[in-house]
């Protein structure tokens, strides 16, 4: 009895073992079940090359180089500035005027010393006619002495004249020619004593240019429309000659430099020779300004070449020292496509839907345009063609063989 009831409970399990196998294997075998790839639904946009005008975004810095440092011309106080920093002024309006009563007595110096040399240049010709005159006069009196004394001398030699008088005879020649000869180094120097004082009196004149010239730029009044920066004085005080007063900006003067990248350089310098200046566009202070691309700059780096911009319409809002991010409109490009921003993976890669499978497709980065008001990424590439269908959408897992799903209901033309 008590080796049945221990194997009883063995007996039982085995038991329902059995009986679980025998249900498993004789029941119906259920179908093995399929599992389906995922389809990623996606917008797409059909391929058309076209001629566009690429847009290339730069960064550029506001710089005025026709800028006027106004400098003072002589030591002197300042009377006047009734302008300040920042403001605007219209052509002929006053800047700063320096104190007369420091200048005035220059310029009458030099005037006077003008007037001097003037007046010597004139008594030297009159003093060289005199000397003319008085030289023909002085040869005669050599003349009159030589025959004086000739005539001395024959009467010493019938001893009718004493060795006295001969002697005083000679005495009057040698002055008679001394004083000829004294006569005819003053006028044989005029001409020298001339262009002294010639060149005395146009260094007066220049010193009197000079201080007229100091007279008219101790007053500076704004040459066109223009901006007073930099103001450094105010009145009363007491400056050096070339201390910088204040700067005028002119309004025309505005320019923007910025850095152009070297791939671009070539095309705009063709289309520059061409005198087809490329535009461009910038937003300054809420306001849209054009400007054109003038020329570019003499020296290149690693990275581009440095071009400058005008504005078409300079306004009021421009200041030196303002960076601003323009859009240059580059010379139109055949075969290239524009597409939404959302197409584009890093610069270089789109993915063309085939088979209802992404393909990788490398593209070149033209830069960007405006299509129907919209600003898109502008590429190229020769292995895309007309009737393509480019994926907009971004996928984050993005791969060549992706399965993906179009839909038709979003589906753009170029």
């Amino acid at each position: 009895m008590r080796l049945l009831r221990l194997l009883l409970p063995v007996l039982i399990l085995a038991v329902a073992a059995g009986g679980y196998v025998w249900l498993e294997r004789s029941g119906p075998t259920p179908p093995a079940s399929e599992v389906a790839e995922r389809e990623w639904l996606v917008d797409t946009i059909t391929v058309q090359p076209a001629t566009h005008h690429p847009r290339l975004t730069l960064t550029g810095e506001v710089g005025n180089p026709d800028r006027v440092p106004v400098k003072a011309p002589l030591q002197a106080r300042v009377k006047a500035v009734p302008v300040t920093d920042g403001e605007a002024v219209e052509p002929g309006e006053l800047l700063v005027a320096l104190d007369p009563a420091d200048y005035d007595p220059i310029l009458r110096r030099a005037e006077a010393n003008l007037a001097d040399l003037e007046a010597q240049l004139s008594q030297a010709r009159r003093a060289h006619d005199s000397d003319q005159a008085a030289l023909a006069i002085e040869q005669a009196l050599v003349d009159n002495a030589e025959r004086s004394l000739e005539r001395t001398r024959n009467l010493r030699q019938r001893d009718l004249a004493s060795p006295s008088e001969v002697e005083a005879a000679r005495d009057a020649v040698n002055q008679a020619r001394l004083a000829v000869t004294a006569r005819d180094e003053r006028v044989a120097t005029f001409d020298a004593r001339l262009a002294s004082l010639k060149a005395r009196r146009d260094a007066a004149r220049a010193d009197v240019a000079d201080a007229r010239r100091d007279i008219q730029r101790s007053r500076f009044e704004a040459p066109s429309t223009g901006l007073v920066a930099d103001r450094q004085v105010a009145v009363g005080s007491r400056v050096n000659a070339n201390e910088t007063l204040l700067t005028f900006l002119p309004r025309d003067g505005f320019e923007v430099r910025a850095l152009i990248p070297s791939r671009n350089t070539g095309i705009l310098l063709r289309a520059l020779a061409r005198n087809e200046p490329p535009r461009a566009e910038a937003e300054m202070l809420g306001d849209n300004v054009e400007l054109r691309l003038v020329r570019l700059a003499g020296e290149a780096s690693p990275r581009g070449v440095v071009g400058l911009f005008e504005f078409e319409s300079p306004g009021e809002q421009l200041r030196p020292g303002t960076v601003i991010s323009l859009a240059l409109v580059m010379p139109a490009i055949d075969n290239a496509i524009a597409l939404p921003r959302s197409a584009l993976y890093g610069n270089d890669r789109v993915y063309r839907v085939r088979d209802g499978e992404l393909e990788r497709v490398l593209v070149e980065h033209l830069g960007t345009t405006r299509l129907n008001g919209e600003q898109r990424a502008l590429i190229r590439s020769d292995d895309l063609s007309a009737g393509d269908r480019i994926a907009t959408t971004q996928l984050p897992n993005a791969v060549s063989g992706l399965r993906v799903r179009l839909d038709e209901n979003t589906e753009a033309t170029q």
